[in-house]
This record gives C-alpha cells, sequence and structure tokens, in this order.
C-alpha cells in the first residue's frame, strides 16, 4: 500500500503530505481545486517522463516522494541485484528540475526511470481518462485480454522470432541473384583469402614478435660495436695488455700495482668473451624480421581493401563461400532452406494454435465475469464477448481480438468504442477493473472520475463495487459523486486557498462530521439541515454496507 505522499512546487501545489490508509481513499473537491493533479503526481512518480514545465513559478524543483509498504520477494530480489537497502518500505523520491536536471531515488539510491517502472509496473494501476480512450483501441484490447489470460509467451515469441530469421534467410537466397562475372569476383577474393592462410590472433602474434626482433637488432648493434672496441687491432684489449707490459719495473708498489691489473684484465677478457657468446647466441636464433613484416603488410592489404578486421575477414571468407556453394548448388540450397523455413513455421504455428484455444476458453470465462460484474452495477442486459478472428502469423499469434458490447436486449454486437454511453462506458470500465485486479497482484488501484456520467442508483452501486474491490487492494480514487464517496474508508477534501501573491492548492482529511458536511455540498450545493440529514442517512448506509455486507 501507498503510505504516504508528498508532494513540493509540483503545478499549483506548494507542500502537501498525505497520509493514506487501506481500502477506499477517496478525494472530493469542487472543479479546478486541483483534484487531477494529485492522479498526475502518482502518475508522474511512477511512470512519467520529466517535464520542467511541471515545476511550480518561482521555484527551481519540483518533488514528489511515496512511501509504499511492499513486502514482496521478486521486489526485494530486484532492489538486492542493485544493491538497494530493503526491509519492506520502498521510498520513491522524484526530483524535477527547472533546468531539465532531474532525479529518481529509491531508497536513497539513484535509478532509472526504466527500473522504476519495472520494479513497481505489476503492482500499481492508474486508470485516466485516457486509459478508458486507449481501451478502444483494439490493439490494446488484445494486450489486455491477454493479460487475463496470465501468457507469457517466452516460448511462442522464441519460436517466432527463429522463424522471422529463417525466414530472412530464405528471402536473401531468393533475391540475391549473382552472375558469373560476380562469382569470378567472389572466386578471386575467396582464393586470395584462403592463400593468406588467416588466423584469429596472429597480427597481435606478429606485432609482439616485431617488437623483439626490432629490440634485438638494436642490442646486436650495440654488442657488436662493444666487441670491436675491445678485440679490434689497436682496441681495448691489446692496449691494456701492453700497458701492463710496460710496468715491467722492479719496484714493490709497481710490482703490486701491476699484479691488480694482471687480475683486472682477466677479469675483463673473462666478461667480454660471456658478451661474445650472448652476441652468437643471438645471432643463431631462428628469427626473421623480412618474413614477420611481409606477413603483417598482407593483413594490413586485406584488411584495407575489404575495410574490416581479421574477425570480418574471416566471416568474410565464409560468406564468400556460401555464396559461390550457392550460386553453384542453389535448387538444393534453396531446398534446404525451404525446409528448414517450413520447420520454424510449423513449430511457431503449433505454438500459436495451442495459445489461441487457451484465449478462446478464457473468452467465454471474461464474458461470464464481466456479466457478473456489469449486473451488479445496474448493467443487466450487458453482454460482453471477446471476438477472435484468424489472421496470418504475428509477434502475438494467429488471432485478431476485439471486444465486443451490446447494451441493451436484441442490440447485434459492436466494437467497444461504438456502442456504450458516458455513464456506461465507465460502469463496464469498473467491471472490467474488477476482473482483471482479482487476478493480478496489485496493490494500488487509483481511479480518475471512474464515475463520469453517473448519478443516482448507478453512483451507489459504482461506490459499493470500488469498495468491494478496496477489500483486496488499496483504492485511490477522485469523485464528484456523494454515492461513491460515501463509501470510502478515508476522505480528503482538496481546495485551493489564496495565500499572499498565489493561489496553492490544500488537502484536508475529513473527519465524520466534516465528511457528512461535503457529502451534503457535493449532493446538493446547499448545506442545510435537510441536506445534512440526507447525507448522514447516506454516509450510515454506506458505512454498514461496507463493514458488514461487503
Amino acid at each position: 500500500m501507498l503510505r504516504s505522499l508528498r508532494i513540493k512546487n509540483f503545478a499549483i501545489i506548494d507542500d502537501v503530505s498525505i497520509e493514506f490508509e487501506k481500502g477506499f481513499n477517496v478525494f472530493t473537491g469542487e472543479t479546478g481545486a486541483g483534484k487531477s493533479i494529485i492522479v498526475n503526481a502518482l502518475s508522474y512518480l511512477f511512470k512519467g517522463r520529466s517535464d520542467s514545465s511541471l515545476v511550480r513559478n518561482g521555484f527551481d524543483k519540483a518533488i514528489i516522494e511515496g512511501v509504499f509498504e511492499l513486502d514482496d520477494e521478486n521486489i526485494k530480489n530486484k532492489l538486492n541485484d542493485q544493491d538497494i537497502d530493503y526491509d519492506g518500505l520502498l521510498i520513491v523520491k522524484r526530483v524535477i528540475g527547472k533546468d531539465n536536471r532531474n532525479s529518481i531515488k529509491v531508497n536513497e539510491s539513484s535509478v532509472t526511470l526504466n527500473f522504476l517502472q519495472d520494479l513497481l509496473s505489476s503492482y500499481v494501476d492508474i486508470h485516466s481518462q485516457r486509459d478508458s480512450q486507449l481501451l478502444f483501441e483494439k490493439k490494446n484490447q488484445g494486450l489486455v485480454f491477454d493479460k487475463y489470460c496470465g501468457f507469457s509467451f517466452d516460448e511462442y515469441k522464441e519460436a517466432y522470432n527463429a522463424y522471422l530469421k529463417v525466414l530472412a534467410e530464405y528471402d536473401d537466397l531468393l533475391n540475391n541473384t549473382y552472375n558469373e562475372r560476380d562469382i569470378e569476383f567472389f572466386k578471386y577474393d575467396l582464393e586470395e583469402l584462403e592463400k593468406a592462410d588467416l588466423r584469429l590472433d596472429e597480427v597481435e602474434e606478429l606485432e609482439e614478435l616485431e617488437k623483439k626482433l626490432k629490440d634485438k637488432e638494436k642490442y646486436t648493434s650495440l654488442l657488436d660495436k662493444s666487441l670491436s672496441i675491445y678485440n679490434d687491432d689497436g682496441g681495448l684489449k691489446e692496449n691494456f695488455y701492453e700497458l701492463i707490459n710496460c710496468l715491467n719495473i722492479d719496484d714493490d708498489s709497481i710490482i703490486n700495482i701491476k699484479e691488480q691489473l694482471n687480475d683486472l684484465y682477466y677479469s675483463l677478457d673473462e666478461q667480454m668473451n660471456k658478451l661474445d657468446k650472448f652476441y652468437a647466441s643471438l645471432n643463431d636464433e631462428d628469427y626473421n624480421l623480412e618474413s614477420i613484416e611481409e606477413r603483417l603488410y598482407t593483413y594490413s592489404k586485406l584488411s584495407r581493401k575489404h575495410k574490416m578486421d581479421t574477425k570480418g575477414l574471416l566471416v568474410l571468407l565464409d560468406d564468400l563461400r556460401a555464396k559461390i556453394a550457392s550460386f553453384e548448388d542453389r535448387d538444393r540450397v534453396l531446398a534446404e532452406k525451404k525446409n528448414e523455413l517450413d520447420k520454424a513455421y510449423s513449430k511457431a504455428y503449433d505454438l500459436a494454435k495451442e495459445i489461441s484455444n487457451i484465449r478462446k476458453e478464457k473468452a467465454i470465462e471474461l464474458s461470464k465475469d464481466i456479466k457478473q460484474e456489469t449486473s451488479d452495477l445496474l448493467l443487466d442486459n450487458c453482454v460482453f464477448e471477446v471476438n477472435i478472428a484468424d489472421k496470418d502469423l504475428g509477434p502475438t499469434g494467429i488471432d485478431d481480438i476485439e471486444f465486443l458490447i451490446a447494451m441493451n436486449k436484441g442490440d447485434t454486437l459492436k466494437p467497444l468504442k461504438n456502442v456504450a454511453s458516458g455513464g456506461e462506458m465507465s460502469r463496464l470500465l469498473l467491471a472490467l477493473k474488477a476482473v482483471f485486479i482479482r487476478l493480478s497482484n496489485t496493490d494500488l488501484l487509483i481511479l480518475d472520475e471512474i464515475d463520469t456520467g453517473v448519478s443516482g442508483k448507478a453512483g451507489m452501486l459504482i461506490g459499493r463495487k470500488i469498495a468491494k474491490i478496496a477489500k483486496n487492494c488499496q483504492v485511490l480514487c477522485i469523485s464528484h459523486l456523494s454515492m461513491v464517496a460515501a463509501y470510502a474508508n478515508s476522505h480528503f477534501y482538496i481546495y485551493k486557498e489564496d495565500d499572499a501573491d498565489k493561489t496553492c492548492t490544500r488537502i484536508k482529511k475529513l473527519d465524520e462530521d466534516g465528511i457528512i458536511r461535503e457529502l451534503a455540498n457535493i449532493s446538493n450545493s446547499v448545506v442545510d439541515d435537510n441536506s445534512l440529514a440526507a447525507a448522514r442517512d447516506l454516509y450510515n448506509l454506506a458505512k454498514s454496507e461496507r463493514n458488514d455486507c461487503l
């Protein structure tokens, strides 16, 4: 359920907070007081796109915050996947910036609008006048009916998409009429690619080896120079040896120096011999920089020619083989692909047929359910039918779905949009809601003027029906009828108030005396002893039915 709602600087609302109760919550007030703004704010909280025009004049941002009590395992799992803390309470906060800087937070963690919609879409149902119009459209009727049927469509969608894939491949084969010249070009490119003997990761390997070899060339040059300095005629080795021989002097100090230089000479010669062996080993390794560069050039040339990387070239290789094969053996390839297409179609069609059979069974059930609900709403002669006609295989199967209705005895069944009057449509839509809510996990139902065009006894029946729905689902309802409002568990009065230089929408929760006075005002516009007495009788009757009968 929705525990509370705060709306700040939204449209003509400056700052209001509402505490809701379980059951049926109703909003009443004069036309233009701001009742629909409450619904708009709620709608925006759950699914609305950012719109800076919603920010109240003179302020830089609007805030809408709802606190929900939803102890649901599915919600818990989705929040855990996003590392969002959850203890049964869900705090949804939306900030709309005048500068189009907006944010969405769930339990203080930033989320996307798509995530929010996915999180709450099955738990919150908002019915507005726009939703009523959408139900007139045949395509939406199919969606509503399939929701009633409880279809997931996962298996069918997989089969249908597989069929579309094979169909596209078959059409390509059918339409790709290559000539001899095309095939010659294909064969030339294929030969070139096959001769190249491409490997997916070879370029990276060659580039790494190329770097090593270039480093080796640099090392070889330096080593060659070092060894020349040491070994060449007149080099360091020869001069060092001559230096030692020049110190053939019979003096203890000189003799000691000569011995030290001798040790140094042999140590140096030993290290230079090691360097010479390392130099020889480099030259013995089987590396060829020229062949590597030639190989890399082959890859580069083919990539430039076909404008693709190695992975693309390997795909092209397979594609060329397939094109040549399809040309050379076109009839056989077409026959094989046609056989594959027939199998894919049959699989999708069989699943669609199963879905169609279930739909036809559910259509009878829905007609009975609607009949029961409409009878409770003074629509005893209403006949509702789901017409299921054949159509070509499509994303939702082989059924063309349309709601048909007859409101009076002897009437011919006609499309929904062509039959019902305003008051009849209001009751019919409520009957549909009652059926669908019963089968869903909806926790919050928001009704915006579901009683349009209704009066008298029909209004009381609508109020009774909403109260019945509210036994299992929290309902927020905007109403203009006292007969509907009387059945509410909680009654909120919405009014405008001038404050200095601005007009603001206010919300007041009414106590029993306030409810009776508002019911009298709605019914008669004049609040006197007679209207108050009539309002009290209506209130007590509705309360009795709400508590004892439903």
